[in-house]
């Protein structure tokens, strides 16, 4: 039988039409290929946006710069005395206290068992002061038999030797008596010593404020066994101060009754003036700390807030500047130039909290990031700039 076949251009109709097919779906590939990269780029190798500043000509201040924290005037740290147990705790920190006033109660029963026992001996040894000495009624009966003997000798009814021995034993039992007085009370006073003694111990488990201020922290809880010196909590006064650290190379520039721009972390779109009271004569690792009173404080000013504070010493004119927080580990600057991120290391001078001058590095109208360095590596593409230059 003769098998049927296809015609030559039919054949050559479907190479063409495989070859096309294939073509297309090449040209699909290198497109998904490329929107994938191009998705890529944009979602993984863009940032979206960046707060930035212009590099400007202006006034450099140079400033003392150190950083501060808030402190009480006055602060105690209030310690047990003695062992025993928190049963009274009438505080928590926060509260407001005064002078006296009750905050801890500890309780040592020995305390009492002791004062109990002391106490009845007391009384027993009052009961034998009042009786009167042990040998009184020797002492009387010696007193009458010498006045006898006396009589008797005067008449020569016995030897000078008899009269003599009952005076020395007369003698004898006056001075046990006043032994036995001056015992007797020592007696007294001891045990009354001993309990004016227990009761203070007692008094001192009663753990009162020393000053008027405001509990900074607690150290104890309720139902606590304590030793002596135990820590029990920290009161500050209620007038609290700002206490800067200065390196020593900068404290010579500084003198009492400088103004100073403190800003604190709590309040960073606020500047407080501040009046330097007074520079503390000991550093403390290349520190010294010194002392400001706030011109207004802010209405919450509380213990432990941080921030930093400048100085202002001396000035550059006409010289480029830029925004404080554009500069980062140092001397470092993220520039965007062409909408790319680029790391820059730069030169600085002056430098206050709000401006940095810009010695080496950068030139007048570069474009600078202001904040979350960390969050743009160099090379990464900017699409939206937000300018905050003031």
């Amino acid at each position: 039988m003769n098998q049927k076949t296809a015609p030559p251009n039919f054949k050559l109709r479907k190479k063409r039409a495989l070859s096309m097919f294939a073509i297309v779906q090449f040209f699909i590939v290198v497109a998904m290929l490329l929107g994938g990269a191009a998705y890529y780029y944009y979602a993984f190798d863009t940032v979206a946006s960046a707060e930035v500043a212009t590099v400007q000509r202006g006034t450099a201040l140079a400033g003392v710069y150190g950083t501060v924290y808030v402190a009480p005037v006055n602060e105690v740290v209030v310690r047990t005395r003695n062992f025993g147990q928190i049963t009274k705790l009438n505080i928590k920190e926060g509260d407001t206290v005064k002078t006296g006033q009750l905050l801890i109660e500890v309780t040592d029963d020995s305390f009492k068992r002791q004062l109990d026992s002391t106490m009845a001996a007391l009384e027993e040894a009052k009961n034998r002061q009042s009786i009167g000495p042990p040998s009184a009624a020797d002492l009387s009966n010696q007193e009458i038999q010498v006045e006898k003997l006396k009589s008797l000798l005067a008449a020569n009814n016995i030897a000078p030797i008899e009269y003599e021995k009952a005076n020395n034993e007369l003698v004898r039992l006056r001075a046990q008596v006043q032994n036995e007085i001056a015992s007797q009370k020592l007696e007294v006073e001891n045990l009354t010593r001993t309990c004016e003694s227990i009761r203070a111990q007692l008094g001192q488990l009663q753990i009162v404020s020393p000053l008027d201020g405001v509990v900074l922290n607690l150290y104890c809880n309720l139902g606590e066994f304590v030793p002596p010196q135990e820590q029990l909590c920290r009161i500050g006064s209620s007038n609290n101060e700002i206490v800067a650290q200065v390196n020593e190379e900068d404290v010579g520039n500084l003198q009492p009754g400088m103004k100073a721009k403190i800003r604190l972390y709590a309040y960073q779109d606020k500047d407080l003036i501040g009046t330097l009271r007074e520079i503390l004569p000991q550093a403390e690792n290349q520190l010294y700390r010194v002392i400001f009173d706030l011109d207004e404080p802010p209405r919450t000013f509380l213990p432990g807030m941080t921030g930093e504070m400048n100085i202002i010493i001396a000035e550059h004119k006409d010289v480029l500047i830029i925004p404080s927080r554009a500069v980062s580990n140092g001397n470092q600057v993220l520039v965007v130039k062409n909408n790319i991120a680029k790391q820059v290391h730069v030169t600085t001078g002056f430098h206050t909290l709000e401006k940095t001058e810009i010695v080496e590095g950068l030139s007048e109208g570069d474009v600078v990031i202001l904040s979350n360095q960390d969050l743009y590596k160099e090379g990464i593409r900017i699409r939206e700039l937000f300018f905050k230059n003031s």
